[in-house]
């Protein structure tokens, strides 16, 4: 009997026995069929709705489980965040890695990008190193890219970086093509085009557009062969009527974030050492 007093039992039951009365009846042709149809559909409606009960989870059981995916997703973020960040660290060291194996010679700092003077014009910046890191002023700052500037300033954890986009900038160049020397200075009216200069060249000198500048080494005070960028125009000062070209570099110097600080290299200082001989 408890068979039969089971509430879904009896629906599946009654909702049988009324499909075999519709089915008798249509085999008669009473006009019943139709409604006998729609109590059919209701009454295996019911059914279904009772047998979806069976396998409902309570409110709590469903916080709880909200709860569970919500955190897996939220360690998925979180894992997918940290590799990222190990994505551009692998980057990072690679270029850092490029970097020191094509100049043995280098003794490097890598630095992070942790400010930008928004009072400056030259696009200065400040990095994640200072003295304790061996950095000291006037050492030069590039990427995989080239030259981006110099240390203008320092304390023990920080340092302020000068760019190429500056006047305070000064540093002999020459043309990888034409052997053209000349000193590379920033100007404002090339500032916010990513631009810098390389003036004092010869008025005979055979520079053209797309020549490749470098650093000339000379003066100890950036190395040789430090690429500045490469030349996009040849122009005349309107005070003097002398020549000097416009160069791009091939880095973004306004949008730099990670930079590698030249401690030490070959002939670093060259100027100064010969000053210091003198002297004695």
């Amino acid at each position: 009997m408890e068979f039969f007093s089971d509430k879904k039992v009896k629906i599946v039951s009654i909702t049988a026995a009324v499909f075999i009365l519709v089915m008798i009846l249509g085999a008669a042709g009473k006009p019943i069929l139709s409604s006998g149809v729609n109590f059919l559909t209701k009454g295996l409606s019911q059914v279904s709705a009772a047998a979806a009960g069976e396998g409902e989870k309570t409110y709590d059981e469903l916080v709880e489980e909200n709860k569970a995916l919500q955190k897996e997703a939220s360690d998925l973020r979180t894992q997918l965040v940290d590799y990222y960040d190990i994505k551009d660290e692998n980057a990072r060291l690679w270029k850092y890695y490029k970097i020191k194996k094509e100049n043995s010679d280098y003794e490097i700092m890598p630095a992070s990008v942790i400010r930008r003077d928004s009072s400056q014009d030259f696009y200065s910046f400040s990095i994640d190193v200072g003295t304790t890191n061996g950095v000291h002023s006037q050492d030069p700052v590039i990427t995989d890219k080239g030259l981006v500037g110099f240390i203008s300033s320092v304390n023990a954890s920080t340092s302020k970086v000068t760019t190429i986009l500056s006047p305070d900038l000064q540093a002999g160049a020459v043309d990888k093509r034409t052997k053209d020397s000349g000193i590379v200075v920033g100007n404002a009216l090339y500032t916010d085009e990513n631009k810098t200069t390389l003036s004092k060249i010869d008025a005979n000198a055979k520079i053209k557009k797309d020549d490749i500048i470098t650093t000339s080494g000379i003066g100890g005070i950036y190395p040789e062969n430090l690429i500045v960028g490469k030349v996009s125009d040849i122009k005349y000062d309107t005070y003097d009527a002398t020549k000097y070209a416009v160069v791009t570099p091939y880095e973004d110097i306004r949008k730099v974030t990670d930079v590698v600080v030249l401690t030490d290299f070959k002939n670093k200082g060259e100027i100064k050492r010969m000053s210091e001989k003198e002297k004695k």
